[in-house]
């Protein structure tokens, strides 16, 4: 599984790693979105980092964009955070921002401290003392 979720108290930060594909990507989703701690989330931080083969096709780009519609609707105190600096990893945030199903605050960033310090000013949470998650632990 190329993706670990690390519960915070009022977020998750997911890190994705290794071969990552569309419907890996769709997986991770659903498992915040069907958890019994989503409706308390006041923050999702994605960390695209170490990702080093990134499939996407443009139909579940849209697709994936439009999933997030009623998440986001049942949750609107949520803030999503990305960490990306690989072109085509920013190009694919951008497609998703484009599309127009993402209602709440999305923005990316170089570095997960600078991620987890947009965090904290959009939402009045600490979020600088949280870990990054090591490699290979799950949620």
């Amino acid at each position: 599984m190329p993706y670990d979720l690390d519960w915070e108290p009022v977020g998750v930060y997911r890190r994705y790693h290794g071969q990552l594909t569309d419907l890996e990507r769709r997986t991770s989703l659903a498992a915040i979105w069907r958890d019994r701690r989503f409706d308390d989330l006041r923050y999702a931080i994605t960390d695209f980092l170490a990702v080093t083969t990134f499939e996407e096709h443009p139909a579940a780009t849209e697709e994936l964009a439009a999933l997030n519609i009623a998440p986001l609707l049942s949750n609107t105190r949520l803030v999503l955070a990305a960490v990306a600096v690989d072109p085509q990893h920013l190009r694919y945030i951008e497609r998703i921002k484009a599309a127009g199903f993402i209602g709440v605050p999305y923005e990316v960033f170089a570095t997960l401290a600078e991620a987890r310090r947009w965090v904290a000013e959009r939402t009045g949470v600490d979020v600088g003392a949280q870990r990054p998650l090591a490699s290979g632990a799950g949620g």
